[in-house]
């Protein structure tokens, strides 16, 4: 055989090889596709008749709820079975059932602070009808897998078991989502590490408005490292493998009278991590002769969290903090005995078995405080959170329940009675029906503090830095048809300092809900058109602002020919700062801006704090605009001023020059910004890159405007967090809506629908939604 041969024969085996190879993934991953045509039957109590459109969104008609909620278990788990399995099994701490001992951190920490607990005293204490309609749900799941003849190519490669789903497991989901969608520890955390390198006056430049955070416990910086650890071991910003589920949004209502329509319209876009599949899957479900459920629902869960019946819409927008920290002093001579208000008290002993992959289990032990459970021992930390501290009574209305009734609710009243009995997570909601009505409504419990804003951790050694109470729902702050006509929430503060409790001293900054109110309150008449338009408005409120201050204080320095040509074309981009995606300027400003941010901080706080603090933008940007805006908390710094934004600007054109080229007129924001979706198993193994991830495309937008495109700064203008979900509706008679998601709403990698959507998304389209059922294409029958 000659040489030349033997290489095509080799070459000849390889590609079999691969064919093979390739055949044998696509037969797994369609194995794992469930049936979506046809009859199957599944227990349901009447036939339900399943249509869907050509983005392959459900339209369910059934003669009751629960065959609903069955139908909708089916759906979610033929579609998101991983995203299921991988939610639940971190509301249920079992992490390290999925994933193997690695994962062992992630689950004391959850376990510590008390999310699996949540998730079962939530199912203890449901009422019997909340119990059979979350049955019927799992009836479904449980159906789906069933018909799959192969796991999901996610749970194959991982070698994990695929296990029927139980009610229990429903609540941990819940319980999860209240635990991601409330935290600010990690703040708290990061002021703690910061209170180690700066004064406490110098500390009040990163909060939200210079508050005086106070003087801080005394720690030894080398002992945060256990805390650190337990805290990013439930952070998806450090731990890629744990799920998030935490809400962030845009909503905004307009009322008849300043609608061309005559009708109320409706607006609503959630801001949360960008990814496949997403966080939401779309479905209507039509009950009975006129009960309509329509909306965005979490895989794991009933019912939809964010949508619209055939009376009423209402969109959650996240807001309020929930949960504390406590230093606590330990006694010298008995370990797990704390000082509180000058005796030393024992701590009550939780053990708990954690599972880990394989069948085994490890003992493992929790220690509760007056103040709550330690989620650190050295140092001493425990953790407050308001759902801890449920009664009876809220455990049993506690959030299915009353997302169920939100779901089915046909005016204001009905709207509110729902939100009365909503513990946690502490949302805001827009609302809009069609009789004519537009409101606004704050949801959960909050703590009244005895000291402190929730900023920092306080001394748990003194009774008075405790909680004093609960405000409850039916107290929360709430708004019916405005004279404005219109009413907007963007995770800002929206309720004055005023209310007598504080909501959250963490907000977003103001600049989206002030360009919110800027153009609806400017607009004589707005139409749907109108509303979606102002979904991707990339106005950059931020530039707007803080730029002319950047300008100002650069006088007096000593500029190069390039430099001085940025400074000209900023001056001229603000009369108008839209963040378009061919725009210079804009991508000047930003890319100075975080330059600037490093100049001002990195010397101060080192590598290490630094990059903490890049992870938490808000906190960082609180800290430059304050400075820049000359707030009276930067008073405590000594900036000099012409020195570090020549420094700083002249470092963003030589790095952008050196990328880009030297022609500053020629650069574009999305030669540096991005998007692309990714996918967990995408992410973590490149060759799997294409089958389970999107492209990257060009785009526009700035963390500021409207139209959210949102990136960690420490990874700048790579856009992982932006709207998970687009909505406008007019509440007519028949309310007309569309929407769309980024990705698509199968999970599998092979689905048409896996990422079909996407192009729309990025487009700023909507895609219309039938006000009908659809043709049944799936008849789910009795058994």
């Amino acid at each position: 055989m000659t040489q030349s041969s033997w290489w095509k024969r080799l070459l000849l085996s390889l590609v079999a090889v691969i064919v093979v190879a390739l055949l044998a993934i696509w037969w797994v991953l369609s194995a794992s596709k469930g049936q979506l045509d046809g009859e199957l039957a599944v227990g349901v109590s009447a036939p339900v008749n399943i249509g869907f459109d050509a983005a392959k969104r459900p339209y369910v008609q059934s003669e009751s709820l629960a065959d609903a909620l069955t139908a909708q278990g089916y759906l979610h788990a033929s579609e998101r079975l991983w995203q299921m399995e991988l939610v639940r099994s971190a509301g249920r701490g079992e992490l390290a059932v999925l994933f193997g001992r690695d994962m062992l951190d992630s689950d004391k920490s959850l376990w510590r602070m008390g999310v699996p607990q949540l998730g079962q005293r939530l199912y203890h204490g449901a009422s019997d009808n909340m119990k059979a309609l979350v049955e019927a749900y799992v009836l479904g799941v449980n159906a789906a897998i069933e018909q799959q003849s192969m796991p999901s190519p996610e749970l194959m490669l991982l070698g994990a078991e695929v296990r029927p789903w139980q009610a229990q497991d429903v609540f941990a989901v819940g319980a999860l989502i209240a635990f991601q969608s409330a935290n600010n520890h990690s703040n708290e955390l990061l002021r703690l590490k910061l209170s180690q390198k700066l004064t406490d006056n110098q500390m009040r430049l990163f909060t939200e408005d210079g508050s005086d955070i106070g003087h801080f416990p005394f720690i030894i910086a080398d002992d945060l490292s256990e805390l650190s650890e337990t805290l990013a071991s439930v952070d998806p910003d450090w731990n890629p493998k744990m799920p998030r589920v935490k809400f962030g949004s845009n909503g905004w209502v307009v009322a008849p009278e300043k609608s061309q329509s005559g009708f109320p319209l409706f607006a609503f876009d959630s801001h949360d991590q960008l990814g496949l599949p997403n966080l939401f899957y779309e479905v209507h479900l039509f009950i009975g002769d006129d009960a309509q459920i329509r909306g965005w629902s979490v895989p794991g869960l009933p019912g939809v969290i964010n949508g619209y019946n055939q009376s009423i819409a209402w969109g959650f927008t996240n807001i309020g903090d929930t949960q504390d920290l406590y230093v606590e002093t330990e006694s010298s001579d008995q370990a797990h005995h704390y000082l509180h208000d000058g005796e030393y008290l024992a701590a009550v002993a939780e053990r708990v078995e954690l599972k880990v992959k394989g069948g085994e289990s490890e003992p493992f032990t929790i220690y509760h405080t007056p103040n709550g459970p330690l989620i650190s021992e050295s140092p001493a930390i425990s953790f407050s959170w308001t759902l801890h501290q449920l009664t009876d009574e809220m455990l049993a209305n506690y959030g299915l329940e009353a997302l169920l009734k939100l779901n089915q609710a046909t005016n204001w009243d009905e709207f509110n009675q729902a939100i009365d009995k909503h513990a946690g997570p502490t949302l805001n909601a827009t609302y809009a029906d069609v009789h004519g009505n537009i409101g606004f409504r704050t949801a959960g419990i909050l703590p009244v503090r005895g000291s402190g804003e929730g900023l920092a951790p306080l001394d748990g050694a003194l009774s008075k830095n405790a909680w004093q109470g609960l405000v409850p729902a039916t107290e929360m702050p709430r708004l019916l048809n405005p004279e404005s006509g219109y009413i907007a929430a963007a995770n800002a503060r929206v309720n004055p300092k005023d209310f007598g409790v504080l909501v959250s001293a963490d907000n977003a900054a103001p600049y989206r809900i002030e360009r919110l109110q800027q153009v609806l309150s400017a607009a004589p008449k707005l139409t749907l058109g109108d509303m979606q338009g102002l979904q991707m408005d990339w106005y950059d409120g931020q530039a707007a602002k803080v730029l002319p201050s950047m300008l100002a204080k650069l006088n007096g320095a000593s500029l190069s020919p390039q430099q001085t040509q940025a400074v000209e074309l900023l001056q001229a981009w603000l009369s108008r700062p839209m963040a378009t995606s061919d725009s210079a300027p804009a991508l000047i400003f930003q890319h100075w801006y975080l330059s600037l941010a490093n100049t001002m901080f990195n010397p101060v706080l080192g590598d290490e704090l630094y990059t903490r603090v890049l992870k938490r933008s808000y906190v960082l940007s609180f800290a430059v605009d304050q400075a820049l805006l000359e707030a009276p908390a930067a008073k405590a710094w000594d900036f000099d001023w012409p020195k570090l934004l020549s420094e700083s600007l002249h470092h963003s054109l030589e790095q952008l020059a050196g990328e880009l080229g030297p022609e500053l007129v020629a650069w574009r924001l999305d030669d540096k910004q991005g998007v692309k979706l990714y996918h967990e198993l995408g992410k973590a193994v490149p060759a799997l890159d294409p089958v389970f991830n999107s492209e990257r495309y060009p785009w526009g937008g700035t963390p500021a405007a409207v139209g959210r495109a949102n990136y960690k700064y420490h990874t700048p203008f790579e856009v992982s967090h932006g709207a998970t979900v687009r909505v406008v509706a007019e509440m007519s008679p028949q309310v007309r809506a569309k929407a769309v998601i980024p990705g698509g709403q199968s999970g599998h990698p092979l689905s048409d629908h896996y990422r079909d959507q996407f192009a729309a998304w990025l487009a700023g389209d909507l895609i219309d939604i039938s006000a009908e059922p659809v043709p049944a294409q799936l008849t789910l029958t009795p058994n």
